[in-house]
């Protein structure tokens, strides 16, 4: 009873936050300067009056009176339509955000095979090679910001070595994203997997004649496989959040491009609409990360640990 209340006030907890930020970004970009019905105009060189646009498109309608159906609509999975373009929102938001969900799910692979193997070697051999490079990877990654390593990976392996395409394509964007997410995951992986087997299970295991691979398996990295999850699943969820910037370097069409150039053109509905899909993927990609950990060492759920790495 006690999990499934937990549970229910989690759900109840991610749906609350959802509302407000859909809520408090929908306030906030009708706050900006511009007027989306003078652009209309302007692009469309309609002889309509701005006043009869604007009662039309329901933008003279009060603010909770409209925020109330539109999050109704959303619910339903409508999202109206484009102030500028005309065209139904809903197929544009999904589209753009299937390309966001190819991008973050090849880089969370990469991330994830490459820290796993990086780190657990490491883990294995303090001061080796693949200790020094999980350390040098770490540094690397957190002092790099991802702004500068997307033209660094674009004019080394888009321009002198002309291996990938300057726009448009899914593997360099996703490597990038994964070379500066692999540097925090590995040293993780290897300071909770070291940890792990100074307890006395995988010696005991050594001992029985339990191979290598099976003790660094069991009892070095299935301990930090919950944290690992749960942080996975933070990022997992930021990044279907979109990845603005690797998407405006890589020209990959994604929800984060789509939700930049709507809030300069001040089309509300698109900014609406990718907001709370990003909103409800964040939200949920966070809960799914600490599911998982709690899967994984039940003792999370019961409180007994503050961290599934823990368990030895």
């Amino acid at each position: 009873m006690k999990r499934i209340l937990a549970a229910l006030g989690n759900l109840l907890t991610a749906i609350a936050l959802v509302l407000a930020i859909f809520a408090a970004s929908r306030g906030l970009v009708r706050a900006l300067p511009g007027d989306p019905i003078e652009t209309l105009i302007a692009e469309s060189g309609t002889r309509i009056p701005a006043a009869e646009l604007r009662h039309e498109m329901g933008l003279d309608r009060p603010f909770l009176s409209a925020l109330g159906d539109d999050l109704r609509r959303a619910g339903r999975g409508d999202f109206g339509r484009s102030l500028l373009s005309g065209g139904e929102v809903a197929p544009l938001l999904f589209h753009r955000f299937a390309n966001t969900l190819a991008l973050t799910l090849l880089s969370l692979v990469l991330a994830t095979s490459l820290s796993v193997l990086l780190g657990v070697h490491a883990a294995r051999a303090p001061g080796s090679r693949s200790d020094r490079l999980c350390t040098a990877l770490g540094a690397l990654s957190a002092s790099l910001p991802v702004p500068w390593i997307g033209p660094v990976l674009l004019l080394v392996f888009s321009v002198w070595v002309p291996v990938f395409p300057t726009g448009g394509g899914l593997l360099l964007p996703a490597l990038t994203l994964a070379l500066s997410l692999s540097g925090f995951w590995a040293r993780l992986v290897r300071e909770r997997t070291r940890d792990a087997l100074l307890h006395g299970w995988a010696d005991s295991a050594r001992a029985r004649g339990v191979p290598e691979l099976k003790v660094l398996l069991k009892y070095g990295l299935w301990p930090v496989s919950g944290a690992l999850l749960a942080y996975l699943g933070t990022q997992a969820g930021a990044l279907l959040g979109g990845a603005f910037v690797i998407e405006a370097v890589f020209d990959w069409k994604g929800i984060g491009s789509l939700l930049v150039d709507a809030v300069l053109k001040r089309d509300y509905p698109v900014v609406e609409g990718a907001v709370f899909l990003t909103a409800t993927a964040a939200v949920l990609g966070t809960r799914l990360g600490d599911w998982a950990q709690a899967a994984v060492d039940p003792r999370v759920a019961d409180g007994e640990v503050a961290d599934a790495g823990r368990r030895g």
